[in-house]
């Protein structure tokens, strides 16, 4: 059975008290019986699906993934869904770029089943440690030579030698990190002589100079399986060569292998289906909801200001609360719509002070729309009673304070 949101009254009121009680009452519905085996299931299996096929076919997979957009009214949907996740959104002509639903976009975008390989060298931080062990062993050597009798009777000899090694040093440190991202095979590795001679020096291999058939085979096989070479010849330098670069985990992977994404999308499954359960018990509030917590994403996205006006319009739940807030007419969405941007950006300025749409990260002036929005919604459903007096009896049992 899943959790109920408790609501005490509507309008404000209503809204308050679930901002107080919004995370305990979130625990509450993520921990209930439905929500957790779905999250559960989801997390268990996304990561095997390699196909828009595979994902359709898993009713209960596709259902958390509808969910989590918003789109549970499509779930029988399935050759549509199937042919906007393969096609994707690159190409104009793409199906899900042709719907006026914007919520196809984004799930044609997030589910991307294209197939890339990461490979470690790419990793971030991947070349420090590696060369780390390489500057302290050419340090240690350098330490040594200059011990030797002929440095020591030659302190300025020994002196500029010791800063054209470490010079050298800066040069080859340089060279690895611009260059060991772009290694994607132990083949360009091995013919790439200045990364090699980093590598050798790190893992302390400079007797395997002269071995590349024997080095190719280390790093292809890795050090995973007992079998690989590196393993059957018990050569630790080897093996910590092989881990280290990993060239056998280098697979095929899509979107919904990464670690994240798994939970990424249940997360924002359980935030949908807990503001669709508010919904049901008082939808303006849902609405709210949804809009405090979708709207700073758009606020701080990195399209156009222009572009994020659009997107307002565009989506129900957007639209809904900013025409409310601002008591504009029915027949609003019927003009011209770059005309109902120019108005929406006229009014939201005059009203709430909110000149490009990045003022709507501020929580400030997320709330005074917020509250606009309740307060109109309530005046409008409350037909029993003159508006001016419905405003002042609602504000009066309520505290609005705009710095909280």
């Amino acid at each position: 059975m899943t959790y109920t949101p408790m609501i005490a009254g509507s309008g404000l009121v209503g809204w308050q008290m679930l901002q107080s009680t919004l995370e305990s009452q979130r625990t509450a519905f993520n921990k209930s019986a439905e929500i957790t085996r779905d999250s559960e299931y989801f997390k268990e299996k996304i990561g095997t699906i390699n196909s828009a096929e595979e994902l359709v076919n898993d009713r209960r997979l596709l259902s958390v993934a509808l969910s989590a957009f918003g789109m549970d009214d499509q779930i029988d949907s399935k050759y549509l869904i199937r042919r906007v996740l393969e096609e994707g959104t690159k190409d104009d002509d793409a199906l899900a770029n042709k719907l006026s639903d914007s919520r196809f976009t984004v799930l044609a975008e997030v589910f991307d089943f294209e197939k890339t390989i990461s490979y470690r060298t790419q990793e971030e931080g991947f070349a420090d440690p590696i060369f780390a062990a390489y500057e302290k062993k050419v340090l240690a050597d350098l330490e040594v030579k200059l011990a030797e009798p002929e440095y020591v009777a030659d302190p300025e000899y020994a002196a500029l030698f010791e800063t054209q090694v470490k010079r050298n040093i800066e040069i080859s440190r340089e060279y690895f990190n611009d260059n060991i991202g772009g290694i994607t095979s132990p083949d360009e590795l091995l013919l790439d002589f200045d990364l090699m001679q980093v590598v050798m020096g790190a893992f302390g291999i400079e007797d395997r100079r002269g071995s590349k058939a024997l080095l190719k085979r280390v790093l292809e096989e890795g050090g995973s399986d007992p079998n690989a070479l590196a393993n059957v010849l018990g050569d630790k330098r080897l093996i910590r060569l092989a881990e280290a670069f990993s060239f056998d985990k280098s697979v095929p992977t899509n979107a919904l292998q990464a670690d994240s994404f798994a939970n990424n999308i249940i997360e924002q499954y359980r935030w949908q289906r807990f503001e669709d359960a508010v919904g049901e018990v008082d939808p303006a509030i849902g609405t709210a909801l949804q809009f405090q917590r979708s709207i700073p994403d758009l606020a701080t996205s990195d399209i156009s200001d222009s572009a994020k006006w659009y997107s307002i319009l565009g989506s129900t739940t957007s639209r809904s609360v900013v025409e409310t807030a601002l008591s504009l007419p029915k027949g609003f969405s019927q003009i011209d719509i770059d005309k109902q941007v120019e108005i929406l950006k006229d009014k939201m300025d005059r009203r709430f002070g909110v000149k490009e749409v990045s003022d709507l990260e501020d929580p400030a002036t997320l709330r005074k729309i917020v509250h606009s929005y309740l307060l109109q919604e309530q005046i409008a459903q409350s037909s029993g009673y003159q508006s001016n007096q419905i405003a002042i009896t609602l504000l009066s049992t309520i505290r609005y304070d705009q710095d909280r």
